[in-house]
C-alpha cells in the first residue's frame, strides 16, 4: 500500500490539530500506537507533556492567527483538524468563529503548506453557510473554506451527539446522551450519537487510504470499518 504522497505506508506522518479534545485524543492513541505511523506532529496552542512523551511525537506550539507565515516548516503526509469549542466556553460567537472556522482553516492550509495532500476534519450533522444557528453556519462556512485549499483528499465528518468521557462538562452533550442513547435506533441515521471511539477509527482509516476528491460522511457512513 502507498502513502499518500507515494512512499512506503510505514512512513505516514500525520499532523494532528485538536489532539486534547474528545474526539482529537481518542485518535492520538490510535495513531501514536501504529505501526504504519512513524511521526505525530502535535499543532496547538501549548505544550503538552503527557501526550508528548511518546518518541514518535513532535510538538508544534505556535499561533494559529499567524500560523501560516509564521510555523516553521515541517514535512507530513496528512492532517487532522478536530478542533471545536463551545459558545460558553468561548465567550462570544465571534470567538467561537475564531476557533471552529478560522483556526481550523488556518491549521489546514498549513498543513497544505508543509506537503500534506489529505485532510480528514470534524464538523456537524446540519453543517451549513446558510442554517439558522450561528453554531451550524460557523461549521458550513469552515468546510466550505477547507474545500478549496487544494488538498487530493478532503473527508468532512458530520457527527451528531458524541458519545465518551470529557475532562469538561457540556450539558447540551450530557442531557442529550442520557436521553437519546437508549433510543438511538428510532433516530434517522444521521442524527444518532456516536461513540468517539467509533468516530477515531474512522478517521484512522481515511488517513491510511484517502483516495482523491471531497466526501462528507455522515449518520451510517461514520460507523464504516469498525475494529
Amino acid at each position: 500500500m502507498e502513502s499518500v504522497n507515494g512512499g512506503d505506508v510505514m512512513n505516514k506522518r500525520i499532523m494532528i490539530a485538536g489532539a486534547t479534545g474528545l474526539v482529537g485524543g481518542r485518535f492520538f492513541s490510535r495513531v501514536v500506537a501504529d505501526a504504519d505511523c512513524s511521526e505525530v506532529v502535535l499543532l496547538g496552542r501549548r505544550s503538552v507533556p503527557e501526550l508528548e512523551v511518546h518518541e514518535k511525537v513532535t510538538p508544534l506550539m505556535t499561533d494559529f492567527s499567524d500560523l501560516v507565515e509564521r510555523a516553521p516548516a515541517c514535512e507530513v503526509d496528512a492532517v487532522v483538524c478536530a478542533l471545536g469549542t463551545t459558545l460558553k466556553k468561548a465567550g462570544s460567537r465571534a470567538r467561537l468563529f475564531e476557533v471552529d472556522c478560522l483556526y481550523t482553516v488556518a491549521a489546514a492550509a498549513y498543513a497544505r503548506k508543509c506537503g500534506a495532500s489529505a485532510l480528514v476534519v470534524i464538523s456537524s450533522v446540519g453543517a451549513s453557510p446558510t442554517a439558522l444557528s450561528h453554531y451550524l453556519r460557523t461549521k458550513g462556512e469552515m468546510e466550505a473554506r477547507v474545500r478549496g485549499l487544494g488538498f487530493q483528499a478532503v473527508h468532512i465528518l458530520r457527527p451528531s451527539l458524541l458519545l465518551g468521557g470529557r475532562d469538561e462538562t457540556r450539558f447540551g452533550e450530557t442531557f442529550g446522551q442520557r436521553m437519546l442513547s437508549p433510543f438511538s435506533r428510532l433516530i434517522p441515521a444521521r442524527y444518532r450519537p456516536i461513540h468517539a471511539d467509533i468516530l477515531a477509527h474512522k478517521i484512522e482509516r481515511l488517513v491510511k487510504e484517502p483516495g482523491e476528491g471531497v466526501s462528507i460522511c455522515q449518520g451510517d457512513s461514520l460507523g464504516g470499518d469498525r475494529g
